[in-house]
């Protein structure tokens, strides 16, 4: 809407009793604005009018006539003798034409838009160069009223060393070191411990590499505006382990050490340096911890925004000059359009270089290039530059070890807070960052043998001075983490081994444990089963003793009976011959003796009955004796039965898991002698089981 209102230019009329509103062009010719009121009232487009306003006034008709509303339109008035003749108005018509065919075959319509846009960058040039001035005229006031303070304490020209001036809005936060000249020195070396700084002290470090490299003196940079800068870019880097604000300062320092130390300021142009300088402060702004893989798989917004194509170097790039887009903070403001187009245009080419997925493309674009390189080409020079902020972005096993090492803890954390916030998201998980099969030398080895040293190695040729700075210790890197990976197999051998004789030895030990339970239930199962047979044989001894004592006492019984029974008879038979004599002998005797035979019956008929329980409580015993034996002996089959398949499952468990454990030793660990052994003690082991199970069921 800004643009459309700036462009047309409205009005109002007052015609015929109504108020009509005209539209036109602010870049239309008064001839072309007069001839659209003529029509507008209603009059022939060659009528000479005037324009007037509510009070009266004559209204100058041109596009920079002022806008009025519709309570006070404008009003147009012929003029008298205004009105041209035919010939005139066909005279008019012509050159209107001719005009028109002029104006497209010279274009002046494209040469106004031209001089416009022109007009309009001049403008905004105008309105930059004011706000330096205006931060300019800030800087003298605070300079002023600083110096009119110092003056107003007891005429002293300096301030005491315990008190300090309280940071105005527009001062950056940060206090001034001075770097000591060892410092100085230091800070030019690859060697450089990032590790002692606290955060001001790296934006000192970060201010002085600019000055050191005459970037501030040669592009005419306000060293205030820097500090702001670089204080935007320490508040837009995350704390996290790895991609922070140490790790932009530990990449700036690394680009600096190289410019020095392959002296690229006589191969590369000053803005070619700031290119580089400003691209590795750049280059990892406001990283969220999270690398493109999991922005892709994790489909954030991040990654629909940039449809997947290196997410998070656009994002890094878009942050970056959104930081130069506030006044207080761009440094280029003063630049003109194209070298500020050359270094916003270079600045991201460098930055979206650092997505490790566009590797392998860069680094054999370059090494097609490096044995014919051209410094003058730029084409070589952009790969150049892209490769060089790639070996600055991943330089941490240049530095020494005491350096170098804690970056690698730093790394693995972050990685693995990555792999657990995937596998709780179920996403996928790339086994470098997985924290159950990863480790620092595994992890170190390939990274060093394949990506540093391969790009470290080409950039050399182009720069032999790399070699003993750069490339040596990648190399000395690479041998202590292949030691350290060795130590660690070594470690992992004799653990194997530990673990192999110590499940050794739990075998046989359950191998001998089966055995002696074995042994011991066989010998209680024998021991029982001759306490029954002992038990059966006294009950049927005691059973038989006591049959024999009850016949025996039934015969005596019987024997008493029939002695009681005769001894009556005859006691009867006397009496019965004393007091009958008359009655003869034949019936005397006929009756002893049927007494004598119901007597003798009874005594059979008891004496029968006598035995048949007797046999009957005889059988009845030997009965259940057989039973209980035939019952232990089925207890005791069962048992030894049962005690065999616990043996044989036993030693089924054990051979299973040495197995196992074999297979694992053979195809993770290669350890074929200690995998034999382990066979062999198994073999033995399963052999001893079974001939105990043998013996045992024989």
């Amino acid at each position: 809407m800004g643009s459309i209102s700036s462009a047309y230019r409205v009005i109002h009329l007052h015609t015929d009793g109504r108020t009509q509103k005209v539209v036109f062009s602010r870049f239309c010719s008064p001839c072309d604005i007069k001839e659209l009121l003529c029509t507008a009232a209603g009059l022939s487009r060659n009528t000479t009018i005037s324009l007037l306003d509510s009070s009266g006034a004559m209204v100058s008709i041109d596009p920079t006539m002022p806008n009025n509303s519709e309570r006070c339109p404008y009003r147009v008035l012929p003029l008298p003798g205004g009105h041209l003749t035919d010939k005139e108005e066909l005279f008019q018509n012509v050159l209107t034409q001719v005009a028109e065919q002029f104006s497209r075959a010279f274009k002046i319509n494209e040469l106004k838009m031209d001089v416009t846009n022109r007009l309009a960058m001049l403008e905004k040039r105008v309105e930059l160069e004011g706000m330096k001035v205006v931060e300019i005229e800030k800087c003298r006031n605070d300079i002023k009223k600083l110096r009119e303070e110092m003056a107003s304490r007891n005429n002293s020209s300096f301030l005491e060393e315990n008190k300090k001036l309280v940071p105005r809005r527009d001062v950056p936060s940060y206090p001034k070191y001075h770097l000591s000249q060892e410092t100085v020195e230091a800070l030019r070396q690859p060697t450089f411990d990032v590790w002692q700084w606290e955060p001001n002290e790296m934006l000192t470090c970060l201010e002085h590499m600019y000055h050191d490299l005459g970037l501030i003196r040669d592009f005419n940079i306000n060293p205030v505006t820097l500090k702001r800068w670089l204080l935007c870019i320490h508040d837009n880097y995350r704390n996290n382990p790895f991609h922070n604000f140490r790790h932009c300062f530990c990449v700036s320092q690394m680009m600096y050490s190289m410019v020095r130390l392959c002296s690229l300021q006589e191969k590369f142009t000053q803005i070619d340096i700031l290119i580089l300088m400003t691209a590795a402060v750049c280059h990892d702004l406001d990283h969220p911890g999270y690398n493109n893989m999991y922005q892709i798989n994790a489909r954030t917004e991040l990654a629909v925004r940039y449809n997947d194509i290196s997410p998070l170097e656009n994002h890094h790039c878009a942050i970056a000059f959104h930081i130069f887009s506030q006044p207080h903070a761009n440094m280029f403001a003063h630049f003109d359009p194209d070298t500020f187009k050359q270094i916003r245009q270079g600045t991201i080419t460098l930055i979206l270089a650092t997505d490790m997925a566009r590797h392998g493309e860069i680094l054999d674009s370059f090494k097609q290039k490096v044995d014919i390189f051209d410094f003058s080409n730029e084409d070589h020079l952009t790969c150049l530059k892209m490769v060089l902020i790639k070996c600055c972005d991943i330089s941490n096993e240049v530095r020494p070890m005491e350096v170098a090492e804690p970056w690698v803890d730093c790394l693995l954390e972050e990685y693995f807070m990555q792999s657990d916030r995937e596998k709780a998201e179920g996403l996928p998980v790339a086994p470098f960052m997985d924290r159950e099969k990863v480790t620092k030398p595994t992890a170190q080895i390939g990274f060093i043998k394949f990506v540093l040293i391969p790009m470290f190695e080409t950039v050399m040729k182009l720069f032999p001075q790399m070699e003993e700075v750069m490339v040596q210790p990648l190399r000395e890197s690479r041998d202590r983490y292949e030691e350290l990976k060795q130590i660690d197999d070594a470690m992992n051998e004799v653990c194997v081994c530990v673990c192999v004789c110590v499940c050794v030895y739990v075998c046989v030990c359950v191998y001998v444990c089966v055995c002696v339970c074995v042994c011991v239930y066989v010998c209680v199962c024998v021991c029982v089963y001759v306490c029954v047979c002992v038990c059966v044989c006294v009950c049927m001894w005691v059973c038989v003793c006591v049959c024999v004592c009850v016949c025996v006492c039934m015969c005596v019984c019987v024997c008493v009976c029939v002695c009681m029974c005769v001894c009556v008879c005859v006691y009867v038979c006397v009496c019965m011959w004393v007091c009958v004599c008359v009655c003869g002998c034949v019936c005397v005797c006929m009756c002893v003796c049927v007494c004598v035979c119901v007597c003798m019956w009874v005594c059979v008929c008891v004496y029968v009955c006598v035995c048949v329980c007797v046999y009957v409580g005889v059988c009845v015993c030997v009965c259940v004796c057989v039973c209980m034996c035939v019952c232990v002996c089925v207890c005791v089959y069962v048992g030894v039965c049962v005690c065999v398949c616990v043996c044989v499952c036993v030693c089924v468990c054990v051979c299973v898991c040495v197995c196992v454990c074999v297979c694992v030793c053979v195809c993770v660990m290669r350890l074929y002698p200690i995998c034999v052994c382990v066979c062999v003690c198994v073999y033995v082991g399963v052999c001893v089981c079974v001939c105990v199970c043998v013996c045992v069921c024989g």
